[in-house]
């Protein structure tokens, strides 16, 4: 796709981090609306990515988990 490998590292712990943000967001909503939120925009980078590279076949998981992704971040946004 033409990331760089010095971004897998960061990438890597992106990802984990968002996670981890979620978990956390159950007790402290504040940080699960903003890790939610990131997660969005890692998965949505991630659609960018693979179609700057014309790859549309790969587009279809980052999409799918960009759009479920959402839902944590509408939810905690209108339970807030």
């Amino acid at each position: 796709m033409g990331v760089p490998r010095r971004w897998f590292p960061f990438l890597a712990v992106a990802k984990i981090a968002g996670a981890l943000g979620l978990l956390a967001g159950i007790f402290y909503r504040p940080l699960g609306v903003l890790a939610a939120l990131g997660v969005v925009l890692y998965f949505a980078g991630a659609v960018v990515t693979h179609l700057r590279v014309k790859d549309v076949k790969g587009t279809l998981i980052p999409a799918v988990l960009a759009a479920v992704s959402l839902a944590p971040l509408l939810l905690g946004i209108a339970t807030w």
